[in-house]
Protein backbone atom coordinates (compact mmCIF):
# COMPACT_ATOMS: atom_id res chain seq x y z
CA UNK A 1 0.00 0.00 0.00
CA UNK A 2 1.08 3.33 -0.88
CA UNK A 3 1.07 6.25 1.34
CA UNK A 4 0.82 9.83 -0.22
CA UNK A 5 3.00 12.83 1.03
CA UNK A 6 1.44 15.35 -0.70
CA UNK A 7 -0.55 17.62 1.61
CA UNK A 8 -4.04 18.38 1.29
CA UNK A 9 -5.88 21.37 -0.14
CA UNK A 10 -6.29 22.84 3.20
CA UNK A 11 -2.71 21.79 4.61
CA UNK A 12 -0.86 23.02 1.19
CA UNK A 13 -3.43 26.51 1.79
CA UNK A 14 -2.47 26.63 5.34
CA UNK A 15 1.27 25.92 4.97
CA UNK A 16 1.86 28.26 1.94
CA UNK A 17 0.12 31.01 4.41
CA UNK A 18 1.74 30.21 7.45
CA UNK A 19 4.90 30.64 5.54
CA UNK A 20 4.06 33.98 4.44
CA UNK A 21 2.48 35.18 7.49
CA UNK A 22 5.96 34.65 9.17
CA UNK A 23 8.10 36.20 6.26
CA UNK A 24 6.05 39.55 6.41
CA UNK A 25 7.08 40.57 9.90
CA UNK A 26 10.24 41.14 8.13
CA UNK A 27 9.34 42.73 5.14
CA UNK A 28 6.62 44.71 6.26
CA UNK A 29 8.60 47.68 6.95
CA UNK A 30 10.44 47.46 4.04
CA UNK A 31 6.68 47.42 2.10
CA UNK A 32 5.66 50.15 4.14
CA UNK A 33 8.52 52.58 3.32
CA UNK A 34 8.03 51.61 -0.67
CA UNK A 35 4.40 53.00 0.01
CA UNK A 36 5.01 55.75 1.02
CA UNK A 37 7.77 56.98 -1.13
CA UNK A 38 5.02 55.95 -4.02
CA UNK A 39 2.54 58.15 -2.43
CA UNK A 40 5.05 61.34 -1.87
CA UNK A 41 7.76 63.41 -2.95
CA UNK A 42 10.49 61.96 -0.99
CA UNK A 43 13.09 59.63 -1.16
CA UNK A 44 14.12 56.38 0.78
CA UNK A 45 16.72 57.68 3.40
CA UNK A 46 14.08 60.72 3.87
CA UNK A 47 10.96 58.95 4.02
CA UNK A 48 13.11 56.30 6.82
CA UNK A 49 14.30 58.98 8.34
CA UNK A 50 10.96 61.64 8.93
CA UNK A 51 8.86 58.06 9.35
CA UNK A 52 11.51 57.35 12.85
CA UNK A 53 11.45 61.16 13.86
CA UNK A 54 7.91 61.76 13.69
CA UNK A 55 6.28 58.32 14.44
CA UNK A 56 8.85 55.91 16.32
CA UNK A 57 9.79 52.84 15.27
CA UNK A 58 6.76 50.45 15.66
CA UNK A 59 5.43 52.83 12.70
CA UNK A 60 7.19 50.71 10.12
CA UNK A 61 5.19 48.00 11.05
CA UNK A 62 1.78 50.03 10.41
CA UNK A 63 -0.75 47.64 8.80
CA UNK A 64 0.74 44.78 9.82
CA UNK A 65 -2.65 43.19 10.91
CA UNK A 66 -4.08 43.78 7.85
CA UNK A 67 -0.67 42.20 5.67
CA UNK A 68 -1.34 39.06 7.92
CA UNK A 69 -4.95 38.93 6.81
CA UNK A 70 -3.85 39.49 2.92
CA UNK A 71 -0.95 36.94 3.13
CA UNK A 72 -3.35 34.54 5.17
CA UNK A 73 -5.94 34.94 2.44
CA UNK A 74 -3.78 35.86 -1.17
CA UNK A 75 -0.57 34.43 -0.72
CA UNK A 76 -2.17 31.25 0.87
CA UNK A 77 -4.36 30.65 -2.16
CA UNK A 78 -2.14 31.15 -4.87
CA UNK A 79 0.50 29.42 -3.16
CA UNK A 80 -0.74 26.79 -1.33
CA UNK A 81 -4.05 25.95 -3.90
CA UNK A 82 -1.61 25.69 -6.95
CA UNK A 83 -0.84 21.73 -6.87
CA UNK A 84 -3.92 20.54 -5.62
CA UNK A 85 -5.75 22.62 -8.49
CA UNK A 86 -2.81 21.85 -10.82
CA UNK A 87 -3.46 18.02 -10.38
CA UNK A 88 -7.28 18.51 -10.24
CA UNK A 89 -7.21 20.07 -13.97
CA UNK A 90 -4.64 17.23 -15.22
CA UNK A 91 -1.82 19.51 -14.94
CA UNK A 92 0.22 17.97 -12.62
CA UNK A 93 3.09 15.29 -14.79
CA UNK A 94 6.12 16.97 -15.96
CA UNK A 95 4.90 16.56 -19.77
CA UNK A 96 1.61 18.29 -19.11
CA UNK A 97 1.12 20.86 -21.30
CA UNK A 98 2.37 24.80 -20.19
CA UNK A 99 -1.02 26.14 -20.87
CA UNK A 100 -2.66 24.02 -17.96
CA UNK A 101 0.01 24.69 -15.86
CA UNK A 102 -0.56 28.44 -16.77
CA UNK A 103 -4.66 27.94 -16.12
CA UNK A 104 -3.87 26.14 -12.88
CA UNK A 105 -1.76 29.13 -12.03
CA UNK A 106 -4.28 31.91 -12.85
CA UNK A 107 -7.24 30.51 -11.28
CA UNK A 108 -5.20 30.10 -7.86
CA UNK A 109 -4.22 34.18 -8.69
CA UNK A 110 -7.38 35.46 -9.19
CA UNK A 111 -9.62 33.57 -6.41
CA UNK A 112 -6.28 35.09 -4.22
CA UNK A 113 -6.63 38.56 -5.32
CA UNK A 114 -10.27 38.68 -4.62
CA UNK A 115 -9.57 37.27 -1.15
CA UNK A 116 -6.87 39.22 -0.10
CA UNK A 117 -7.28 42.38 -1.92
CA UNK A 118 -9.88 43.74 0.71
CA UNK A 119 -6.87 43.58 3.59
CA UNK A 120 -4.41 44.93 0.69
CA UNK A 121 -6.62 48.13 0.72
CA UNK A 122 -6.62 48.42 4.21
CA UNK A 123 -3.04 47.42 4.55
CA UNK A 124 -2.23 50.72 2.27
CA UNK A 125 -4.53 52.97 4.10
CA UNK A 126 -2.95 52.10 7.27
CA UNK A 127 0.93 52.79 5.72
CA UNK A 128 -0.04 56.00 4.60
CA UNK A 129 -1.29 57.23 7.83
CA UNK A 130 1.11 59.18 9.20
CA UNK A 131 -1.06 59.96 12.04
CA UNK A 132 -2.52 57.93 15.04
CA UNK A 133 -3.34 54.52 14.16
CA UNK A 134 -6.76 53.75 13.93
CA UNK A 135 -8.39 50.88 15.38
CA UNK A 136 -8.97 48.14 13.20
CA UNK A 137 -12.63 47.76 13.14
CA UNK A 138 -13.01 51.60 12.90
CA UNK A 139 -10.77 51.81 9.46
CA UNK A 140 -13.12 48.94 8.47
CA UNK A 141 -16.12 51.11 8.93
CA UNK A 142 -14.89 54.17 7.64
CA UNK A 143 -13.83 52.75 4.66
CA UNK A 144 -17.41 51.41 3.99
CA UNK A 145 -19.15 53.98 5.01
CA UNK A 146 -16.96 56.28 2.34
CA UNK A 147 -16.66 54.13 -0.33
CA UNK A 148 -19.28 51.11 0.57
CA UNK A 149 -18.27 47.52 -0.42
CA UNK A 150 -16.48 48.27 -3.82
CA UNK A 151 -13.65 50.55 -1.49
CA UNK A 152 -12.63 46.92 -0.65
CA UNK A 153 -12.00 46.10 -4.35
CA UNK A 154 -9.91 48.90 -5.82
CA UNK A 155 -7.70 47.65 -7.49
CA UNK A 156 -8.53 44.42 -7.59
CA UNK A 157 -9.52 44.55 -11.61
CA UNK A 158 -5.00 45.31 -11.90
CA UNK A 159 -4.13 41.48 -10.68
Amino acid sequence: MSVSNKPSLLQSTALGGTAAMFAVNFTHPIELVKTRVQVSNEGIIATCSSTMRNEGVAAFWKGIPWAYCREGSYTAIRLGAYAPVRDAIGAGAPDAPAHMKFLAGALTGAVGSVAGNPFDVLKTLSQTNKSESLPLMSLVGKMYRDQGIGGFYRGVQVN
